[in-house]
């Protein structure tokens, strides 16, 4: 019982401390990492955009979209970027992040399945990993929107 009460008491000063609870922390620095993905990720396809629109055009199934998402994709990461700013969009920021990782980490499955050869089209540092390390990387940060998303719920009941 006493260990209990020191883990109680220690977590109430670190509470009062800081103003924040360990989920408001962990909620912010999982805005952070996103705000820092979206922004860089979309920044390096913009400006290796000619690369970025011929590798989306490499994809078989993509060639047809390539067109349209060259600028959709850097517009959806910049706006949710944004989105993760704003404490009111918040909830939805983190959804649709989680969601568009996921969309990214089953895309690179199917790239590590289908097309191993075919190069990377997300631009900057992130380019130069391997397909296995991409995967992981996306795994990664598809389950830290998805904990932004928990404890975000958790901490932030939605209003009826």
């Amino acid at each position: 019982m006493l260990k209990h009460d020191r883990r109680t008491l220690s977590y109430k000063v670190f509470t009062m401390a800081t103003g924040k609870s360990i989920k408001q922390i962990i909620i912010q620095g999982v805005v952070c990492c996103l705000i820092l993905l979206w922004v860089y990720a979309a920044t390096a396809k913009i400006l290796e955009f000619d690369q970025f629109k011929v590798q989306l055009s490499q994809v078989d199934f993509l060639k047809p979209l390539a067109e349209v998402l060259v600028w959709f994709i850097p517009l959806v990461e910049y706006s949710l970027a944004g989105l993760l700013l704003v404490s009111k969009t918040r909830r939805l920021a983190l959804m649709g992040s989680a969601v568009l990782m996921s969309v990214f980490t089953i895309y690179i499955g199917g790239m590590i399945s289908f097309s191993p050869d075919l190069p990377c089209s997300c631009g900057g540092i992130i380019n130069d990993l391997s397909w296995q390390q991409h995967l992981l990387f996306n795994i990664v940060f598809t389950a830290l929107a998805i904990t932004g998303v928990y404890y975000h719920s958790s901490t932030n009941p939605p209003h009826l």
